[in-house]
């Protein structure tokens, strides 16, 4: 009987304990996935076997150079030409390394800047395979912002023409690639020594979404190319998915962390993002996604697992999977990857590495939850991330910590007490928490009681 009672009495307590400390505002994170954007088709056209521009139209362009990060060894990404799987399509991906520098200064009766053409000798090259070497060299290139998505081809006799075409003129690239070398190397300078993978990621991915705002309303290079370039993403400050993944590419690459671009469908909608490898285990991180409407940086989608990117991300399938590759009229439109690794690990998830995962309830992660409260408090950090596994829904988690016994959150917050001093004890009274259902998370806003 006496038990009953002190149970009674237990849950009554903390049934008004909840009542009042849950006049705490419940908050939904902003996050940025209503994108309205599709990545750029690579188009073809039939050019004519005719004279090819003088030489005198074309002027040569020093190769960008970004430089990389004094303290870190850059990564080179190479799978688009690996995956490449004949003599002639690696020869014209080489080819297009140094061609693209070679640009007109005037442009060609269809109002294009073109580049030099180039001949593959003893091999009538399809559509779909020279689109599958551009999208190779695109992907492995995002540095090569001046890149139009377009292409022309012919055959003579048995040989492939292919003619290519920049955004600017040579004079112009020039000049943009000077101010985007300058702002790149101001970037990757301020990733100092000594950082740990993690840290370089997260120092280069908070620069580009403070720098950086989505560009609503675009869904083509017709309302602007820089929006879908890694040059408009960082040197002018406004960019779609594209322009984000491809700025993140690049600037992980040369502070040495592997990174590359997957292309999908977010919410139904044509997407890019990025996976990353830390620590040699891969990572999807979406940082179109994680840049909030209202300016804030949110981190939901930081390091994030195949599982948990697939709730509401389709990834496209891997090239090597393709099993008919041809030239017909629906190549332009079949879109795919050309590296799509399974992303497993949790250990380098921003609520891993910053806040706490929480699976279920017992004595270990009871104590995981006590220790990551005062970690934060004690460095005067006053919003813990939490992120939910699956066992239980996420109402179940919410409730368990707030609503209903066992109320553990104020269990955690009274231990956490006992081992802060008097000047970072927390205030159950004024706690605050943003939920986000969708990405089964929450963020905890701590409030310190007031001394006299």
């Amino acid at each position: 009987m006496k038990k009953i009672i002190i149970r009674l009495l237990y849950s009554l307590f903390f049934s008004f304990a909840a009542v009042l400390i849950i006049s705490c505002t419940l908050l939904v994170l902003n996050t940025s996935k209503s994108k309205e954007e599709i990545y750029n088709n690579i188009d073809a056209v039939v050019i004519s076997g005719g004279e090819e521009a003088s030489n005198d139209a074309y002027m040569r362009l020093e190769a960008i150079d970004l430089g990389g990060s004094e303290h870190y060894k850059e990564i080179v990404t190479h799978d688009g030409y690996d995956s490449l799987d004949t003599d002639e399509k690696q020869y014209l991906y080489e080819k297009i390394q140094d061609n693209i520098y070679t640009i007109t200064n005037e442009t060609d009766e269809n109002g294009h800047y073109r580049t030099a053409r180039l001949q593959v000798t003893g091999v009538k090259m399809s559509e779909f395979d020279i689109r599958e070497v551009v999208n190779a060299f695109v992907y492995d290139n995002p540095q090569v912002f001046w890149f139009e998505n377009l292409f022309g081809y012919a055959y003579s006799g048995d040989d492939t023409i292919v003619e290519f075409y920049s955004v600017l003129s040579s004079e112009e690239c020039g000049e943009y690639i000077e101010r985007f070398q300058k702002k790149v190397d101001e970037i990757t300078a301020s990733v100092d020594k000594g950082l740990s993978e993690y840290e370089r990621e997260k120092r280069l991915h908070d620069i580009l979404l403070q720098n950086c705002a989505y560009k609503s309303g675009v869904t083509s290079s017709s309302d602007g190319w820089t929006y879908f370039s890694a040059y408009g993403a960082i040197v002018d400050g406004e960019a779609v998915c594209e322009g984000y993944a491809k700025s993140m590419q690049i600037l992980l690459n040369l502070v040495g962390i592997p990174c590359s671009t997957i292309r999908g469908t977010g919410d139904n909608v044509g997407h890019m993002w990025n996976v990353v490898r830390l620590g040699g285990e891969w990572y999807h991180l979406d940082a179109t996604w994680n840049d909030n409407d209202d300016g804030t940086i949110s981190y939901e989608y930081f390091n994030v697992t195949t599982e948990r990117i697939e709730m509401n991300h389709v990834i496209n399938e891997d090239i090597r999977s393709l099993l008919t590759r041809n030239g017909d009229s629906d190549g332009a439109a079949i879109k795919y990857n050309f590296c799509v690794p399974d992303c497993t690990s949790v250990k380098m998830n921003y609520y891993t590495v910053e806040g706490y995962r929480l699976e279920s309830f017992n004595d270990e992660s009871d104590q995981g939850m006590i220790n990551a409260i005062v970690k934060h408090i004690k460095n005067d950090n006053l919003i813990l991330p939490v992120s939910f596994g699956r066992q239980m829904t996420y109402t179940e988690y919410v409730n368990s910590l707030f609503h209903e016994p066992p109320f553990k959150f104020y269990y955690y917050v009274d231990n956490a007490n006992e081992v802060l001093d008097d000047e970072h004890k927390i205030s159950k009274e004024s706690v605050t928490i943003q939920k986000n259902e969708e990405n089964m998370s929450l963020h905890i806003h701590f409030k310190l009681v007031e001394n006299d």
